[in-house]
């Protein structure tokens, strides 16, 4: 329990520090916001009237902390660009990134862990060395590229999808889902490539250790050792990276969603950006920074589960704790 409480305050002092700094970085930042809504060519007079209304002539700590009560009561400020409350125009978009995110690791993890395995299996062959060229490839072409490809080969030469042709899930699910397909591969190429490398690595890695003979010498078969100890070992790194493989997921979700013209985070995050709306690209950034923390906290509870080293450490400072006092 005391580890949770830990982690727990760890992390709200994390997301604390990371709003600071997001507030503060827009308190840097060249350009005024009030000049950007009324145009170049607004008057000084209008400015200033601008600014007294919206709060930016009050001091910047006033601010902030006005900004992170409000959060807490749950209450995210309105949009400077389209007067309307932020929530009200990013709850919308949620579903549609971290559903793309979402399937988007699924398939990573559906195709590259039983590759992984077989290739760790098939170690040197034929098909072994062919993968390791492809995943060479897979791995150096980003994920918008990749969309840029999709777009052009399904879309427009076999027509398996109409490009910009997307479905609100409010309208139809299975037509939802169904143009988020191809975005979620195109994210999903480049970590399966890197996730299947490192499994690959990974298992052989254990195959070399002691606790593998000693198995053999109990009568295991190759298929007993490789998935009741070895690869419960092997996929220890590999959860870590599949942790913060997510989180790049939604971050590749943003960027491939204006290559399928997918109207999620990422159109506005860019729209609000170039427009100075500085609330709604606070509460988005720390939204994604709030899902890392909580991926990173799931990554570390598996941790504990996987390796029970990790617990061992952790009661034997307990223990020494308790006996130095």
């Amino acid at each position: 329990m005391r580890y949770f409480v830990k982690k727990f305050f760890s992390m709200a002092a994390t997301l604390i520090l990371v709003s600071f700094l997001v507030f503060a970085a827009f308190e840097v930042i060249p350009g005024d916001v009030a000049v950007s809504m009324l145009g170049t060519n607004a008057t000084e007079s209008s400015v200033a009237a601008l600014r007294e209304e919206l709060g930016l002539n009050r001091p910047f700590l006033t601010r902030f902390f006005e900004w992170i009560g409000s959060c807490l009561s749950g209450d995210f400020g309105e949009s400077y660009s389209y007067h309307m409350p932020v929530w009200e125009m990013i709850s919308e978009k949620i579903p549609i990134t971290m559903t793309m995110a979402l399937m988007s690791f699924l398939i990573t993890v559906a195709v590259s862990i039983p590759l992984g395995v077989y290739l760790a299996k098939h170690a040197g062959s034929k098909v072994d060395k062919g993968m390791y060229m492809t995943n060479q490839v897979v791995m150096a072409v980003p994920s918008f590229f990749m969309g840029i490809i999709f777009t052009y080969f399904f879309g427009l030469v076999l027509r398996w999808f109409v490009p910009g042709g997307f479905v609100s899930y409010d309208k139809s699910l299975t037509g939802f889902l169904g143009y988020l397909i191809f975005p979620s591969i195109a994210i999903a190429l480049p970590k399966i490539a890197m996730t299947v490398k490192l499994l690959r690595s990974s298992i052989l890695t254990e195959s070399k250790k002691d606790y593998v003979r000693t198995a053999y010498s109990r009568g295991n078969n190759t298929t007993e050792v490789l998935y009741r100890h070895v690869l419960k070992n092997a996929m220890i790194p590999v959860i870590t990276f599949l942790g913060m493989t997510f989180t790049d997921m939604v971050a590749g979700s943003i960027v491939v969603e204006q290559v399928f013209n997918i109207p999620g985070l990422g159109r506005i995050l860019l729209t609000s950006i170039s427009n100075r709306d500085y609330p709604v690209v606070e509460i988005i950034i720390l939204f994604i920074a709030l899902l890392i923390m909580v991926v990173n906290f799931a990554v570390d509870i598996l941790y504990r589960y996987l390796d029970p080293r990790i617990r061992e450490q952790q009661s034997g400072r307990k223990e020494s704790g308790k006996e130095e006092k």
